[in-house]
């Protein structure tokens, strides 16, 4: 092994050490004090949740207010008041749309399903798992405590956790219901002022830092924000031609299957294009709406005593066609749309998702690659700081 290798592995160990130890000492913290902890974090979450959902939506509502300030004249105030207020009615407009109609549809399908129950292979299967579920019931202790419980009813301590559990989910549900409205209240505000005067802001945070820093924060604030830039427009354009690929292919599907109506396969369609956001495990996520929605048609068509195989035709064709757009996706359209610019490692990709999906929930999720892409963007910056050293070395 030569000394160049051998530094290198030195050098990833010691990392690999720091970050095990912080992990430790976080832990630790944890144990001593998890409720301060806690309460920190949580504080934390409740700004940099509405910060960072600002931060991102900045780059896509931005050139809007400045569509209106410099085309129509508006005041620059007014302008970015104006943009938020169409932005975020846009795409609160679309969630609800889609999430209106999915719920309308996901109540007929559940409504269909429990139709079915009368069907004897389905009465069969559901008496099998309550055979199953008896019997481990039957052969642990928890029949036995169900019938001390029912015999002797409940203990006074018994009542009191059963209180003190209750009254925390509702504790717990009300802080995530007002950190809900505090989101929605404080993201408009951050994005206001991100808008009007994030140069400002940056450049006040820059200059609280020593002086021999400020230059490379420019620097790597430069690059961040051409980095994030470069995958919103990217992604946008990839939802586009997703979106696009699927009204067309389902639309198409429509006409052949009964039932299937064409706004069904736009709607599909569009969630497939949104749920890209999230790489990787959104399209399969996408995927299962219709699959799901042909499927019930199918059960619906067997209950008629039809022996229509026309759905399982329909289940098998989506399937292919989000085979075919994922390998046409990511052999020809993500090079060409997102380009090297913004390519992830698809482990540093997955990792981000489990990572902040674990601190921040679903919000998190959607903001993993972006702060994935702001995470590449630093280290790569860091190493080209470590070039000319490394070319000092050598030639030494």
């Amino acid at each position: 092994m030569t000394k160049q290798k051998k530094d290198k592995l030195v050098y990833i160990l010691l990392w690999v050490s720091i970050v095990v130890l912080i992990l430790i000492g976080l832990y630790v913290l944890k144990l001593v004090g998890g409720t301060t902890i806690r309460n920190i974090s949580n504080a934390f979450q409740s700004v940099f949740i509405p910060f960072s959902i600002a931060f991102f939506l900045s780059f896509i509502i931005g050139p809007l207010a400045e569509v209106f300030e410099k085309k129509l004249h508006f005041k620059r105030g007014l302008s970015i008041i104006f943009a938020i207020f169409i932005g975020l009615i846009a795409i609160l407009g679309l969630l609800a749309f889609i999430f209106i109609n999915l719920f309308v549809q996901m109540t007929s399908i559940f409504s269909s399903l429990f139709q079915m129950i009368d069907i004897p292979w389905i009465q069969s299967v559901v008496s099998a798992i309550s055979a199953f579920i008896q019997s481990n019931l039957d052969n642990t202790n928890i029949s036995e405590l169900l019938n001390q419980l029912t015999v002797n009813g409940f203990s006074f301590d018994q009542m009191f956790e059963v209180f003190a559990a209750f009254v925390g989910l509702i504790s717990n549900i009300t802080a995530s219901i007002f950190q809900a409205i505090m989101i929605l209240i404080l993201t408009p505000v951050f994005l206001y002022y991100l808008i009007k005067e994030k140069t400002y802001i940056f450049t006040s945070i820059n200059h609280v830092f020593p002086s021999k820093i400020q230059p490379h924060l420019e620097a790597l604030g430069s690059r961040i924000d051409t980095s994030v830039r470069n995958y919103l427009k990217g992604e946008g354009v990839m939802i586009a031609l997703i979106a696009g690929y699927f009204s067309i292919t389902l639309g198409i599907l429509s006409f052949f299957i009964p039932g299937f109506r064409f706004e069904m396969a736009l709607i599909f369609a569009l969630i497939m294009g949104l749920f890209n956001i999230v790489p990787y495990i959104g399209a399969w996520i996408a995927l299962s709406l219709p699959l799901i929605y042909l499927f019930t048609k199918h059960l619906e068509v067997h209950q008629s005593a039809s022996n229509l195989n026309i759905y399982i035709i329909a289940i098998i064709v989506v399937i292919i066609l989000q085979i075919i757009e994922q390998i046409i996706e990511s052999s020809i359209v993500q090079p060409v749309v997102l380009g090297s610019k913004v390519q992830i490692h698809p482990l540093l990709v997955l990792s981000s998702l489990l990572f902040f999906g674990g601190i921040f929930g679903f919000v998190g999720v959607l903001l993993a690659v972006p702060l994935a892409a702001t995470l590449k963007s630093s280290l790569e910056y860091f190493r080209s700081l470590n070039k000319p050293k490394e070319k000092k070395v050598a030639k030494e």
